[in-house]
């Protein structure tokens, strides 16, 4: 069953995920009953096969047949459920392991929004910083009229840059967040 990660709110595929791990619980759920019903059933049959010791014991065959006969249906019945319990078994696996590839592409998604985000906050650094340069040497060319003009515009390009940064700096917290619980998950990196 999956483990409660709260991050995996925020993938994208969140409620895929969230319907496997429903289907591995009813998976699951019908398993533990059958399992039950399977402990009872062996238990009745040793319980059958303790009468048959005793008839054979006694010398009366008074009830062996019939008794004999319910053994033999009921190790058929053990038979199927030995089955069930294998398909189940088998079903409970490939869901996790279904379950495991829709994490994987979900980190991957995330981490190639948030590589794509980095990338496109130092562009616009770059971009932003070349603005800075220009309007400080308006504002330092300028005359007295214009310089309060080009003293906002300067300002103006400067929080640009900030923003740019604080981008970078979200973006390589998320890249980095994601590359630890990718390794926390599945041992490896995704870089």
């Amino acid at each position: 069953m999956t483990r409660s990660r709260k991050y995996l709110n925020n993938l994208p595929n969140a409620q895929k995920i969230k319907d496997l791990a429903s289907d591995i619980l009813d998976h699951e759920l019908k398993l533990d009953r059958i399992l039950q019903d399977h402990t009872e059933l062996k238990n009745e049959i040793m319980a059958l096969q303790t009468q048959v010791l005793s008839f054979d014991n006694d010398g009366s065959s008074q009830g062996l047949e019939y008794t004999q006969i319910k053994l033999n249906e009921l190790s058929k019945v053990l038979i199927l459920q030995d089955s069930e319990i294998a398909e189940l078994k088998k079903n409970i696996h490939n869901l996790q392991s279904l379950v495991d590839d829709e994490i994987r592409d979900g980190l991957f998604q995330l981490f190639h929004q948030a590589k794509s985000d980095l990338d496109e906050a130092k562009k616009d650094i770059i971009k932003h910083q070349k603005m800075v340069e220009d309007s400080q040497h308006r504002l330092m060319n300028s005359s007295a009229k214009e310089s309060q003009e080009n003293h906002d515009e300067w300002i103006r390009n400067v929080g640009k840059v900030i923003k740019d940064e604080e981008r970078v700096k979200e973006s390589e917290k998320q890249l980095e967040a994601i590359n630890r619980v990718y390794r926390l998950e599945f041992s490896e990196n995704t870089t």
